[in-house]
């Protein structure tokens, strides 16, 4: 079986943790499923390190918000990095290789380069470095044994988690956000949403992320967020790589 040349995925999002992608950009994901695009995630770790949960729940937590978002079975990945531990290590580094070689997407949307948690700046450096490396024909990888042929995406776009940048694209989900609070009760280990998650003492001591008023923040930003583009709710990106080129202007419109 050769490696397949043509784009499995038109936008592959790739995360520290599962949950990073339902509670900071399930609208855009949402948006772009229902546009047509077929969409992969990639989750670094699976938040073992985590207060509350444990690896196994937080597997049956992504499962139950994969259906909710509309993920395509086998498009989104776990590389089981070790949590809390993610080295730039040629060996992570040529993991995100493998995977963006397997799923040839055109964008990639990936986190900040400044952040409160270092999961999150670790990321972002590991997929600097492997968008560069997944272009390289120098750089030998295989999938399942099958060699794989380099591919470079045409744009990266960067999200904020805690620590925020200035987005210079701002996404209107607003007809998405019932789904996504769906989509983050999925977690209910790690988050509290009224009227859609129940409190277990199983999960573990509460955390600044489980606590009642966090969504109400996180709320907050996003409807700041639509407020700067007109609309009700939005999830903003910086581009990474330069400008974006723009063939006509009414395009943008």
């Amino acid at each position: 079986m050769a490696q397949l040349e043509g784009h499995q995925a038109d936008i592959l999002a790739i995360t520290a943790h599962p949950d990073d992608v339902e509670l900071h950009i399930a609208g855009t994901v949402m948006k772009a499923i229902g546009q047509g695009h077929r969409v992969a995630i990639c989750d670094l770790t699976a938040g073992e390190r985590g207060s509350r949960g444990s690896r196994e729940l937080r597997a049956k937590e992504t499962a139950a918000a994969n259906s909710i978002l509309g993920i395509e079975e086998g498009f989104r990945w776990n590389l089981g990095i070790p949590d809390g531990n993610i080295a730039l290590s040629q060996e992570n580094i040529l993991s995100v290789v493998r995977t963006i070689r397997h799923f040839r997407p055109q964008v990639i949307l990936f986190p900040w380069e400044k952040d409160r948690h270092p999961d999150h700046e670790a990321a972002h450096r590991i997929v600097h470095h492997a968008y560069f490396d997944a272009g390289l024909v120098a750089v030998a990888s295989q999938h399942e044994g099958i060699p794989q042929t380099p591919h470079r995406p045409a744009r990266m776009f960067m999200f904020d988690h805690s620590w925020e940048g200035t987005p210079d694209i701002v996404v209107d989900v607003s007809p998405f956000i019932e789904r996504k609070l769906d989509a983050l009760a999925a977690y209910g280990s790690q988050f509290s949403i009224p009227g859609r998650t129940t409190e277990d003492p199983s999960y573990g001591p509460q955390t600044f992320i489980s606590g009642n008023d966090f969504m109400e923040y996180y709320l907050a930003r996003m409807r700041r967020l639509g407020f700067q583009i007109g609309v009700q709710y939005g999830e903003g990106f910086v581009s990474w790589g330069g400008p974006v080129k723009v063939d006509d202007l009414l395009a943008t419109v």
